[in-house]
């Protein structure tokens, strides 16, 4: 299992960034490096060998080349690809660790992610701080990403203030971004059923999550998951520890404490924002869910000082 594990509160320090075009047959150099980089093919094909392992990228391939092993090429092609050369402190291969081992990780880190709902202003993070990244993966729509890379190579060579800085967070978003991907295409499909379940789980936290300050019904999420409603209630609790009208509610009452704290509108608007047009309802929900009324919660943050 080729799959790197990448420290994302350390941002990466990006030293050179750039693309080479090939439309004559050509062959890699051989190299040596004390640094990453990070190739990215647009078209054409690269063949490179990286100490004893031989890699064939085409469109859309990604190659996290590690630093102090030669690399080389060793057939001539035509090619066009994106290159960032960075370095980073907290990168090392996960050799500990069966693919279902990691796959199980990752579900659990999934899971975490939408089983708790965290106050809106934690400066904590409930999930991982590294995410997981292939050393070698072919990327499912690389139109994106190559916009992605113009821009950022742009950015670099325009060398305005903080040019690297910037860079190397394009870079981290990027990271994360094939991660995700990665995890997704990779692992879910590793897991059966609970995969299955997880997933209609998940799309219905992001549906509740844009759609909290609308109406939202039991037939809304039966076609949203194709799913009878009993059913997916009972998936949903048990993937979430609540039921999908908890979950909602739990997620309106966040959005409302978020409101309180920053605005200052009334509180039976703040409940009409987060879709609670009864201004009773609302206030009764509220103090369900915090121990507080609105006006003592508005308080107890010292808001009226």
């Amino acid at each position: 299992m080729n799959i790197l594990s990448i420290a994302i509160d350390t941002i990466p320090k990006v030293r050179l960034i750039g693309h080479v075009k090939y439309d004559k047959p050509w062959i890699h150099f051989t190299r040596t490096i004390d640094e990453y980089i990070l190739y990215i093919i647009k078209s054409g094909e690269l063949y490179i060998k990286e100490g004893e392992v031989e890699y064939t990228l085409k469109p859309g391939d990604t190659l996290l080349l590690s630093p102090n092993i030669i690399h080389v090429g060793f057939k001539q092609s035509c090619c066009n690809y994106y290159y960032i050369h960075f370095r980073h402190p907290k990168i090392h291969r996960i050799s500990d660790k069966t693919f279902d081992e990691f796959s199980d990780e990752i579900l659990k880190e999934r899971k975490l992610s939408i089983t708790n709902i965290s106050d809106s202003f934690s400066e904590y993070t409930l999930t991982s701080t590294s995410c997981y990244f292939p050393k070698y993966y072919h990327i499912k729509e690389k139109d994106p990403f190559l916009y992605f890379l113009k821009d950022a190579e742009t950015e670099f060579y325009k060398r305005y203030e903080n040019y690297k800085v910037l860079t190397s967070l394009k870079l981290l978003e990027m990271i994360i971004s094939i991660s995700r991907e990665y995890v997704s295409t990779e692992v879910d499909k590793n897991i059966s059923y609970f995969s299955k379940a997880f997933v209609k789980s998940r799309n219905i936290v992001n549906y509740l999550n844009n759609q909290y300050h609308n109406k939202v019904t039991s037939k809304d999420i039966e076609e949203l998951s194709e799913s009878n409603y009993d059913y997916i209630n009972r998936v949903f609790h048990k993937i979430t520890g609540n039921t999908i009208f908890n979950y909602l509610n739990i997620i309106r009452i966040n959005k409302a404490k978020e409101l309180i704290e920053t605005t200052p509108i009334n509180f039976s608007e703040v409940g009409y924002l987060v879709g609670i047009d009864d201004p009773y309802y609302f206030s009764k929900l509220f103090k369900k869910y915090t121990g507080m009324t609105p006006t003592q919660y508005y308080k107890s943050k010292n808001l009226n000082e």
